[in-house]
């Protein structure tokens, strides 16, 4: 893709019964209209948990009083319905009141798996933080913690990058850029490589990280708290890794 191509032509958002946020699909909503690209809500049935309520054995166990109950087929349903319910009510509100483009789409089978076969080469994929199940319609406070990005200098990172000024200024966040490196000089070499791309060293702060080394990552990411983590689109594997493993939304650019 030659590298002044559009950053995104569709927003998508990916959500399920474990992951329902509508505070990240009205941020999704709002890249769009500031973009004049289309918004797509994908909610995700998901086989696994559907097949884990078809089960007479299956059990949850409420983390707050420890409550134990049967997972429960017609109550899942129940709640898929009511889940998918109020995603197509916001988003028939954020087209009525951003004047975009929507779209919802239902399908079954694993998160990652399921969005990454919907979606097309320049879009950009929001991935919500898991929440618990049954209790994921409430919407959370929008917090005050930086928007991350990594950033290695290839195209696909410059793509992140400018994706992650355009959050944070969407959010009126902080933006922290990781540079993974294993040497000063080499850290050095990406801050200025990040500098010449688009952000200005007034409005981000950078973070040295070793290359590969995700627990690095997410030790920085929790002295500070994250809001966001924006990465370059890489494979289906990978991205799913990422989406389990930290305790933000992720954005796939």
């Amino acid at each position: 893709m030659a590298e002044d191509a559009p950053i995104s032509e569709r927003v998508v958002v990916a959500l399920n019964v474990l992951r329902h946020d509508i505070g990240i699909l009205e941020l999704a909503a709002h890249l769009a209209a500031r973009k004049q690209a289309q918004l797509i809500a994908v909610y995700v049935e998901e086989t696994n948990l559907i097949n884990l309520a078809e089960l007479p054995f299956a059990i949850e166990i409420d983390r707050i009083c420890a409550a134990e109950r049967k997972v429960d087929l017609p109550r899942l349903m129940r709640t898929l319905r009511s889940s998918t319910e109020q995603i197509q009510q916001t988003l028939y509100r954020l087209n009525q009141s951003l004047r975009i483009d929507v779209s919802f789409r239902t399908v079954r089978g694993h998160l990652v798996s399921a969005v990454m076969s919907q979606i097309e080469q320049v879009d950009v994929v929001f991935l919500p933080k898991r929440t618990e199940p049954y209790n994921s319609g409430v919407k959370k406070k929008i917090s005050t913690f930086p928007i991350w990005v990594v950033f290695d200098g290839s195209m696909e990172a410059k793509r992140a990058l400018r994706m992650s000024v355009e959050l944070a200024e969407l959010e009126s966040s902080r933006l922290n850029v990781a540079l993974p490196a294993e040497t000063e000089a080499e850290s050095e070499a990406l801050k200025r490589l990040a500098l010449e791309s688009c952000v200005q060293s007034a409005a981000a702060q950078f973070v040295s990280v070793r290359p590969f080394d995700a627990p690095n990552l997410l030790r920085s990411m929790q002295r500070t708290g994250c809001r966001l983590l924006v990465v370059k689109r890489q494979n289906g594997d990978f991205s799913k890794a990422i989406s389990e493993i930290v305790a933000c939304p992720v954005v796939l650019v």
